[in-house]
């Protein structure tokens, strides 16, 4: 069964879940750094403070994967500006964003470098951005790169 009472995801994934956990809050992430900073601000009443974090692959993912780490090639980053030290540190630890020490790196944006990159890794849509800003406030996140969302939700639901 779900642990988790929040689940951020990508957006063509938040109706299906939705329907599938209707007790849950689900949070679609977004492309504006703006609305990614208090879609996390607005959860600080919540109780829970783990996530599942659901990344949609850019390219033929054929298998739901764990997410262990992330790579933020954006250029762009959630904590840059003022921060509310009451709400996490300025400079926050990033070493240790996933529960899970196994599994695929999640890469939002291109570097040329990626090509030499000898780790297993996985373009996504978005998500790192909530990522770090869900540690930053404090939450514990299990990441999953979703190639097929009904077999999630099917494994999830057990």
């Amino acid at each position: 069964m779900i642990e988790s009472d929040i689940i951020f995801c990508a957006p063509e994934f938040q109706d299906r879940l939705e329907q599938a956990f209707p007790d849950k809050k689900i949070v679609s992430y977004s492309n504006d750094l703006s609305i990614c900073r208090k879609q996390v601000a607005d959860l600080d009443n919540q109780a829970d403070r783990q996530v599942y974090l659901l990344y949609k692959g850019v390219h033929h993912i054929v298998l739901n994967q764990l997410v262990r780490d992330h790579m933020n090639l954006s250029r762009e980053n959630p904590l840059i500006g003022p921060v509310d030290l009451t709400k996490g540190p300025r400079f926050p630890d990033m070493s240790s964003v996933y529960e899970d020490s196994e599994g695929i790196i999640a890469v939002l944006g291109e570097d040329e470098d990626l090509n030499n990159f000898k780790e297993p890794w996985a373009h996504v849509t978005g998500g790192v951005w909530e990522a770090i800003a869900l540690k930053h406030r404090g939450y514990s996140i299990e990441g999953w790169i979703i190639a097929d969302l009904e077999k999630w939700i099917s494994s999830i639901n057990i």
